[in-house]
């Protein structure tokens, strides 16, 4: 009786560790969203002439969960346009961060976020978001 105990243990321990196996994990995002050092500006990105801005690029899943995790594998751009609006750099060593510095003062437009897994970040796109670069 107690080896059959033993057996019927091991058997329920097997089935529910199936049950419990973390799935692949899914890196295709839903959304897009930009930050700053001071928080997220994905609803109103303002520019101030002269300045250049470090905007970060964040992912997330359609239940809204950031994907995180995936910068060494994947890539993020940012498209501006008209593109006149703002000049972008890439930061080194990141796929995910722009140094964005405006190139017209007083103007609007919009920008779109790409993604994928070269530098092209041609796969996916997120956006138009608005921008407006304020007069000085």
């Amino acid at each position: 009786m107690r080896s059959l105990s033993l057996a019927g243990l091991l058997a329920l321990t097997a089935v529910a560790g199936c049950g419990t196996e973390p799935a692949a994990e899914d890196h295709t995002p839903a959304s897009a969203r930009l930050f700053t050092t001071t928080g997220e500006i994905t609803s109103n990105v303002v520019l101030t002439p002269g300045v250049t801005t470090r905007i970060e690029v964040r992912f997330y899943h359609d239940d809204g969960d950031q994907i995180t995790d995936i910068e060494a594998e994947h890539y993020a751009s940012l498209t501006f346009s008209p593109s006149t609006l703002a000049a972008v750099t890439a930061v080194s060593g990141h796929h995910f961060q722009f140094d964005v510095t405006p190139v017209a003062s007083g103007a609007t437009g919009t920008v779109s976020v790409g993604y994928g897994h070269d530098s092209a970040a041609d796969e996916l796109s997120f956006g138009p978001f608005s921008v407006s670069v304020t007069g000085q």
